[in-house]
């Protein structure tokens, strides 16, 4: 659980360095390729401290099965992610995005068979309220009715990023079964930057300071360090568990935006982060079992340590 909830708070970063890599004028795929071709080096050398090396070999059934659930996967969410935020706006991409864990929960019964507890239930019903509770305050009810009515395009993109992430999920879940989570994340990685510079070609890379910072962090902080533990997260709290503590996400990104963009916190978003880490708790106490990987595909080397 620990390596979940450590995951979505720093991917709770992501909108928010995403929304100023957008306002320093770097295009929506750019940032995708920057991200990824920053996180790859921090990949590789995790992969040989740990010496993983020999499990990063692909045989053509994983070959097939990564290139596609990445490219059309986590590729796909994070090619919407940024498309929606850039048409709608961090605060209602994040709202919109919350509906995700309810995909993933019906995706992974559907498919997995993973049972659909009244804790799962009652989780995802607080965790989305405080998500609410933390989007309003920022747009308003009547500014978040003109985003969507002004840029369906923005919502489209945002449902279409939910489908393609509670798939991905659902499809990792399965692959961390023979593959270690850090070897997992490796792979997925590569494949995306793969794809991402072969479909949009290399960005210029005459950036200023300010935009490197940006760029460095959300390679590594937003996206190395917790795309990790994610697969971790997966691996011990199958799809459906790990998916509802994703909401908890929006709890940093609202913090991250209010230190960084100058957003100013009220009351109400103090009560939603409030119900959001309530919903993990009542996810924690959730006794259902979850699928267990099989023992050959144990990560054997230490685990990394937290930064």
């Amino acid at each position: 659980m620990i390596q979940m909830v450590t995951a979505t708070l720093l991917f709770g970063l992501g909108p928010v360095l995403l929304r100023m890599g957008l306002n320093e004028g770097i295009r929506p795929e750019h940032l995708m390729v920057l991200r990824m071709l920053v996180a790859l080096p921090f990949f590789a050398a995790a992969v040989l401290f740990f010496r993983q090396l020999k499990s990063t070999a692909l045989s053509m059934r994983d070959f097939v099965f990564v290139s596609v659930v990445s490219v059309a996967g986590m590729g796909g969410a994070m090619f919407c992610l940024i498309h929606s935020i850039n048409l709608l706006g961090a605060s209602l991409a994040t709202l919109l995005g919350a509906v995700s864990p309810a995909i993933t929960v019906l995706m992974a019964w559907g498919l997995r068979r993973s049972p659909i507890t009244s804790l799962k239930v009652v989780s995802l019903a607080v965790s989305f309220a405080g998500v609410v509770l933390l989007i309003l305050p920022v747009s308003g009810l009547g500014h978040l009715g003109a985003a969507v009515a002004g840029s369906m395009a923005g919502v489209g993109y945002a449902m279409l990023g939910n489908l393609c992430s509670s798939a991905s999920m659902i499809a990792y879940e399965k692959y961390v079964e023979r593959k270690s989570p850090l070897v997992a994340a490796f792979h997925v990685t590569a494949f995306m930057f793969i794809y991402a510079g072969a479909l949009y070609g290399m960005p210029p890379m005459a950036f200023g300071l300010k935009t490197w910072v940006i760029i460095l962090l959300l390679g590594s902080v937003a996206w190395f360090v917790p795309f990790m533990l994610f697969f971790h997260g997966i691996r011990a709290l199958g799809a459906s568990k790990a998916a509802l503590v994703q909401n908890s996400g929006p709890a940093v990104t609202v913090l991250a935006a209010g230190f960084l963009l100058n957003e100013r916190l009220v009351l109400a978003q103090f009560i939603g982060m409030a119900l959001v880490l309530s919903s993990v708790y009542i996810l924690k106490r959730d006794s259902a079992p979850t699928p267990q990987p099989d023992g050959n595909a144990a990560f054997e080397s230490p685990a990394l340590p937290h930064e």
